[in-house]
């Protein structure tokens, strides 16, 4: 259990959305919506943050998606980098947002509201996102709540709730998406600890989404580019792909240092470096 730093503030009272548009208007998830993936692969579209469209031939997923804009939190003001990449009211094809915890970014009324109004997705998370999500009156049979090691089959997705060391949210998840024999990991804002070990063990890891930042003064929020590749390392994880450096102004890293580290430590796996819209296809053509 973490501190819940935003659970109590936003039981039952949503912060009101940002009510931000587009620049790129609805050319992005058209080209997505209208993409094919074949029988067998998976595809995964970088948000910016923590957030990915993951789509197979079957089922599109949402993790994390933020479409709010700068914030104030735990003593900084976090400038939005990057630009939002579309609106979350031109979202119709979703099978369920999967959030790994209620912080800001990653619990975001701005995108829950008008896919739940537009939709009948469902809305995945730890206890703590579910509790919210109920309180901000979300129809009950569209929450799922997964603890530890739990699991919600969604068409030919399984998604796998993980555990996950991350001081700020109430409960926070990792995920294990597993497609047939194909496993991706997302870490949410998960930090270094020793239960990467065993996550690695339980499931053969192919592809590792893990959250890169550099750390405010004062501050453990961020993996820095070796921890990243220590827990690849440990979750025996093929590809690498960096998340969360480019999202908010003061935690901006280089992702291609975990690129320099993998590369130092003679470590055989490959670092997968996405911006923002930019679309990596796993098994590669």
């Amino acid at each position: 259990m973490g501190q819940g730093m935003w659970y109590d503030v936003r039981l039952g009272k949503p912060f009101p959305p940002a009510d931000l548009r587009s620049e790129w208007r609805d050319w992005f998830l058209t080209g997505i919506d209208g993409y094919t993936v074949k029988q067998g692969s998976v595809a995964l579209w970088a948000l910016g943050g923590a957030g990915f469209i993951l789509k197979t031939s079957k089922t599109t997923l949402y993790i994390d998606p933020y479409c709010g804009g700068s914030q104030h939190s735990v003593g900084l003001t976090l400038y939005r980098m990057i630009p939002l990449p579309f609106n979350a009211s031109d979202v119709k094809k979703i099978d369920a947002e999967v959030i790994t915890h209620e912080d800001l970014d990653h619990l975001n009324e701005d995108f829950v509201f008008p896919v739940c109004q537009n939709t009948q997705c469902l809305f995945v998370g730890p206890p703590s996102t579910a509790e919210l999500l109920e309180s901000w009156k979300i129809p009950k049979e569209r929450i799922v709540s997964l603890g530890e090691y739990q699991e919600k089959k969604i068409n030919d997705v399984k998604v796998i709730a993980c555990p996950c060391y991350d001081p700020i949210p109430k409960t926070a998840n990792a995920y294990v998406f597993e497609i047939g024999t194909t496993r991706i990991f997302h870490s949410g804002d998960g930090l270094y600890f020793d239960k990467f070990v065993e996550i690695g063990k339980k499931f053969d890891i192919d592809v590792a989404l893990l959250g890169l930042g550099t750390n405010p003064t004062g501050m453990k929020i961020c993996n820095n580019p070796g921890e990243v590749v220590q827990i690849a390392r440990e979750l025996g994880a093929r590809f690498i792909v960096p998340m969360h450096w480019d999202l908010w102004s003061p935690m901006l890293e280089n992702p291609y240092l975990v690129e320099e580290e993998v590369r130092i430590r003679r470590q055989n796996m490959r670092v997968v470096v996405l911006r923002i819209g930019e679309r990596f296809e796993f098994p590669e053509s």
